[in-house]
């Protein structure tokens, strides 16, 4: 039987939802606004566009660890207090930025403070929702998660844009204070917890982010080096998993060959998607002269569409099977690039219609590479596996803005547009050759 104090504390328990989902919306529309003011930023501190790309990248690099960070400390750490942790460390970023703007490292360095507490709020919201809520709850709170990503990508396009067209751009590190409000909130109503003693694997963690900064360094010079730096440190980091029983993911991962291959459809994919977003607003200024407050309009119709699709990726699923969804969706990927490449410097709409039919591409790709992946995975490793995922999405998200961004510097908008639409034919190639291939019953299953 359930009792009254019991209703009355999941009541309470359920009031924090809102709030930390307009966290959670509020923390991703803050990251892509500074996506979307790249150019600006370039343009008032006279840096090019591979240089301001480091803002956005190690934002990327830093919310996919930090997910992962606060995952693991949530076991450990109560949920209110991290959550109130992450609205600090915004506030410190926030405020450093703003105070110095002038500043091209201190931004920098504002950006990553700001973003290891903006990585909370995803992560936690999940987290809470499935730890907190009944079951019955679950799905719809779960499914508004989705919702609210491609939501936060509309928001955060028409914030930035508008902002820095009609005020200045460094006026959006001020907006993240606003956060300070929700703090009244998650001391009120989220549950409080004792501190349990557990670890964090910070080594494996600083292996991913080493690697990928120097695949980033290198994308940025070029120096052999740091591919040589990135060779070694992905050795290092399966050795370390290997021998360590506390790493994030255990070696056994890597001899699937299911998971690992389309861990590398990911890879590519997603390297493409912040790449193309990273660019857009520079393209659509640099050839048709518009300011970013049109640039953010533009974008709003693929974002709408891509909210569509995902609402509707369940239906489409059970129609189309993952094999025929995934080819579907990456070589829309590829003709979304490719054709507009043809066209740079006609109509403007043609680029709105290029970001309709890349967004939605995204959206309906998600779920069926996600099961992919992920299908020939124990239940009791799932968990482990899809986070990896999210952190390698994260990770490459970074690497394609950094790669995107030296080719800017050297290639003509088209040129960059057609080298996008290849890496999207590798990925489809890699996909028929090293995935489709495999089927559920013949993969190798990890125990």
């Amino acid at each position: 039987m359930v009792t009254h104090s019991h209703q009355e504390s999941y009541s309470r328990v359920k009031k924090a939802v809102p709030a930390i989902l307009f966290f959670f919306v509020f923390a991703l529309t803050i990251d892509n606004s500074f996506k979307l003011i790249s150019p600006a930023m370039a343009a008032d501190l006279g840096v090019s566009a591979t240089t301001i790309s480091w803002q956005a990248t190690l934002a990327g690099l830093i919310i996919g660890i930090g997910a992962v960070v606060y995952a693991s400390l949530s076991d450990t750490i109560s949920i209110r207090k991290l959550l109130i942790v992450g609205v600090i460390f915004i506030c410190i970023g926030s405020v450093l930025g703003f105070v110095f703007k002038a500043s091209y490292v201190m931004i920098l360095i504002s950006r990553v403070i700001q973003t290891s507490g903006l990585a909370a709020a995803e992560t936690l919201y999940v987290i809470y929702v499935m730890k907190y809520l009944a079951i019955k709850d679950q799905k719809l709170f779960l499914g508004l998660s989705t919702s609210s990503y491609s939501l936060s990508l509309v928001i955060g396009s028409v914030t930035g844009g508008f902002i820095s067209t009609y005020l200045d751009w460094t006026i959006l590190f001020l907006i993240p204070l606003l956060s300070l409000m929700l703090l009244p909130f998650f001391i009120k109503y989220i549950p409080k917890e004792e501190s349990k003693k557990s670890s964090v694997d910070f080594i494996g963690l600083m292996l991913i982010a080493a690697t990928a900064t120097s695949i980033m360094l290198y994308m940025t010079n070029f120096n052999w080096i740091f591919i040589v730096l990135a060779i070694v440190g992905f050795g290092v980091f399966l050795a370390y998993i290997k021998r360590s029983s506390n790493a994030l993911i255990s070696i056994s991962f890597f001899q699937n060959k299911r998971f690992v291959n389309t861990l590398g459809i990911v890879a590519i994919v997603y390297s493409i998607q912040l790449g193309y977003i990273f660019m857009f607003p520079f393209l659509i200024q640099d050839i048709y002269g518009l300011e970013l407050d049109k640039v953010s309009l533009l974008l709003i119709p693929g974002y709408i569409v891509a909210v569509i699709v995902g609402a509707l990726s369940g239906k489409i699923g059970n129609i189309l099977s993952s094999k025929m969804t995934i080819s579907i969706a990456v070589v829309s990927i590829a003709v979304s690039l490719f054709l507009p490449g043809l066209f740079v410097g006609n109509s403007v709409f043609i680029f709105a219609a290029s970001m309709i039919l890349f967004s939605g591409s995204f959206a309906l790709l998600y779920a069926p590479l996600l099961d992919t992946c992920v299908g020939s995975i124990a239940k009791e490793k799932k968990g482990t596996a899809v986070g990896f995922y999210n952190l390698i999405i994260n990770v490459s998200g970074s690497i394609g803005m950094s790669y995107t961004a030296t080719l800017m510097d050297s290639l003509s908008y088209r040129s960059v547009l057609f080298v996008l639409s290849i890496f999207a034919a590798v990925a489809f190639l890699v996909y028929w050759l090293f995935v489709s291939r495999l089927k559920n019953e013949d993969a190798e299953e990890i125990r």
